[in-house]
């Protein structure tokens, strides 16, 4: 049963997954199938009941169509006869439907063809919308209307009669919505005029005042005057400092300033101060011709000496006279080179810097103005946008509403609408009971309701029923599934013995295979056999476990230790007047109390039960018996009462070496399986769970989750003359 548990966990794919909860899903409603049926047929029985009652209705059907009317009123708030949707994802022809199916239209229909119910009442709009069916026909511009009554005159009349009142309404709604129109544009128009020239003026008045031509050719110009007068003031200014430097250079060379160097130009164009200068050039002259034929001390040099000095203090007194500092004499003589290249000079590069500086100045004011006139442009093209947006809006609205009232004057004579009656309803030959339909959805109800019968029964039944269910919930490792025999159970006894050759007699010696290569550090002796509540078969698997194992030439010992409930000399058929209680309470020696219902095997049965079962079990003599025994015998298996049923179990589990789970699918319940695996674990006695046999499978699973079960059973199916020792691989 290894290779079962690899074979089921290699295949754990979620394809797996859903073609076993398919199969599950199946299997429930296999096992439900009786109630499901019964619901089943009482629901399609009473749709079939309830369609013999239902009355034939005539249906007749006309057709609109819509065509798109080019609006002549556009931008005043008011859309007239224009087909169009105002929402993206809707089609105007969606907002009809609902005009057609409006309580207005449908009351206008009532009223006219005077409508009544059963009772002879007027007919209700809501009544009357449950048999009429308004649709849009695909790709196109078409909206079909039906209508159904048990009258196939008044089927007719109904639909021509609501298309009528629809397109009346409609005729009706353009006419007002027109009129609405023209009123609005009455109203609205001599405040848009008198609001266009309002703006105007204030348009006017706002370039006035502003003095404004063209303000972005103001603009412009502005931009390139700037970057003229800029480039000017750099050129100026670069040649004011080139003058400002050569002034300077001279006016340290001379010690003179502007006013110095103009009177000392003016004294030397003085008759005087020129006559002076004559004379020291007259002087200067004889004294050097003198100085050729005389000393110094001559009474001639000494004279021309003393002129000249006489003249220097004149000409010197003359300067601080006018001049108010020291100027080289040189400088005013006339027709000096020295004079022109330096005191005139320096006035004129001083004349010519006083202009330069002017000009710096003048050009600097002219930038003030400019840049002042620039800071104010973007506040006026603001303003200027402003209203001149203002003007358009105004201009726009006005020149629409002129439009508008001129195309108005001729939309009021028109009287027609954006739909026309294509197809008008005729009177149906034919009727129909809506009989296939309603047993149709009977029978899909049906099928509804079963299965929700076949699940609440699932639900409520809180059994393990299937092998993955009992797997989910024990974690043990699976030792073997023994199939349902109905023949068995039917017959009793032991199949292992009474045919040794059979599958099912295969099955048991492939547990007892899979118990032997058990990873375990020993090989158990002792083993107990017990289930979660009574009725899974645990008492069989341990008769015919113990059978197949003295089959294969072992010594095996059998002990009923179920002393409340003894069911193995009923399996066996022995007598069980002697048994547990005499060895243990009386100390009546094993051999003499022991069967040998088959050769390899010894069976001790409970006995006559006791008062106190457990006293027995939880005795010396007991423990004495067990111990006595694994001496003789090479295997023990102990039958003992279900787990969670009584403390039997925990008490034998002392003597053995490991413990069998026995569950049948049907039998064990979640809640029970549940308190089984709580004492074990409570117990600590997980350690010597050695697995679990699935009991009782039925076939069809066991075909299922056994893959190698088919080949089996052809294989003993068709074998003659095998050995009862023959086994399967495990």
């Amino acid at each position: 049963m290894t290779n079962l548990q690899k074979e089921n966990s290699s295949y754990s794919n979620p394809r797996g997954e859903l073609d076993f909860n398919i199969g599950e899903y199946l299997l429930k409603l296999k096992r439900r199938w009786i109630p499901a049926l019964a619901v089943f047929m009482f629901t399609v029985g009473t749709t079939a009941f309830l369609t013999s009652f239902l009355e034939k209705t005539y249906k007749s059907e006309g057709k609109i169509l819509f065509k798109k009317n080019p609006t002549l009123i556009k931008g005043i708030g008011t859309e007239v006869k224009e087909l169009e949707s105002i929402l993206v994802n809707q089609t105007p022809l969606s907002t009809e439907k609902i005009r057609i199916t409006s309580e207005p239209v449908i009351q206008q229909t009532i009223d006219q063809l005077k409508l009544e119910n059963a009772e002879g009442e007027p007919l209700r709009p809501k009544d009357f919308a449950k048999r009429l069916n308004v649709e849009i026909v695909g790709g196109t511009d078409v909206i079909s209307l039906s209508y159904k009554d048990p009258d196939p005159v008044t089927a007719s009349k109904v639909v021509n009669t609501l298309m009528d009142v629809y397109i009346e309404e409609q005729i009706n709604s353009s006419i007002s919505t027109t009129a609405n129109a023209s009123a609005f544009i009455d109203q609205t128009l001599p405040k848009v005029e008198n609001k266009l020239q309002s703006l105007e003026s204030s348009l006017q008045n706002f370039y006035e005042k502003n003095q404004i031509v063209d303000l972005q050719e103001e603009k412009r110009i502005l931009v390139g005057e700037l970057g003229n007068l800029n480039r000017q003031i750099s050129t100026v200014g670069a040649e004011l400092k080139g003058k400002q430097a050569q002034a300077a250079n001279i006016q340290n060379q001379l010690g003179l300033n502007l006013n110095q160097a103009v009177r000392a130009d003016q004294l030397a164009n003085t008759p005087q101060v020129q006559s002076i200068i004559e004379q020291l050039g007259a002087t200067e002259t004889q004294l050097s011709q003198e100085r050729q034929r005389f000393n110094d001390n001559h009474p001639v040099v000494a004279s021309l000496n003393e002129k000249k000095q006489a003249l220097n203090s004149q000409l010197q007194q003359l300067i601080r006279q006018y001049v108010g500092a020291q100027v080289s004499t040189g400088l005013l003589q006339s027709g000096n080179n020295i004079k022109d290249n330096q005191l005139e000079r320096f006035i004129n590069i001083k004349i010519e810097e006083l202009s330069l500086q002017t000009q710096v100045s003048a050009l600097d004011q002219y930038r003030n103005v400019y840049e002042k006139r620039s800071s104010q442009i973007p506040r006026l093209e603001k303003q200027e946008q402003t209203l001149l947006r203002q003007v358009e809006t105004a201009r726009d609205s006005f020149g629409t509403l002129l439009a508008n009232k001129e195309n108005l004057a001729i939309q009021k004579n028109e009287t027609t609408a954006n739909a026309e009656v294509i197809e008008l309803g005729q009177v149906p030959e034919e009727g129909s009971t809506g009989r296939v339909a309603l047993l149709t959805l009977g029978i899909l109800m049906g099928l509804f309701l079963s299965n929700i019968t076949a699940i609440l029964l699932e639900m409520q039944d809180r059994t393990l029923k299937t092998i993955p269910e009992v797997k989910q919930k024990f974690s043990y490792q699976v030792l073997g599934i023994v199939p349902l025999d109905n023949l068995q159970e039917s017959q009793g006894g032991i199949v292992v013995q009474r045919e040794p050759d059979s599958f099912a007699s295969e099955v048991y010696r492939m547990i007892q295979t899979n118990l032997k290569f058990l990873a375990v550090k020993r090989q158990p002796k002792v083993i107990l056999m017990t289930s979660s509540v009574p009725g899974e078969g645990k008492s069989t698997v341990s008769a015919n476990l113990a059978a197949a194992m003295a089959q294969l030439g072992r010594k095996v010992l059998l002990i009923d230790g179920d002393l409340r409930k003894a069911s193995q000399h009923e399996l066996w058929q022995v007598s069980n007047k002697s048994g547990v209680k005499d060895v243990v309470a009386h100390k009546t020696p094993l051999a003499k109390v022991v069967t040998q219902p088959m050769k390899q095997l010894d069976l001790l049965t409970a006995g006559i039960i006791a008062p106190n079962p457990l006293a027995l079990l939880d005795s010396s003599e007991m423990s004495e018996l067990v111990a006595s025994a694994r001496k003789e015998y090479e295997l023990i298996i102990i039958d003992a009462p279900p787990l969670a049923v009584t403390a039997d179990v925990l008490t034998l589990s002392k003597l053995v070496d490991g413990i069998v789970f026995v569950s049948r699918p049907g039998v064990v319940e979640t809640e029970s399986a549940e308190l089984a695996q709580e004492t074990v674990a409570n117990a600590n006695l997980s350690q010597k769970v050695l697995g679990m046999v699935i009991n009782g499978v039925k076939p069809n699973e066991f075909d299922r989750y056994s893959y190698h079960a088919k080949y089996s059973k052809n294989y003993f199916s068709g074998s003659s003359g095998s050995s009862p020792s023959k086994t399967a691989p495990a």
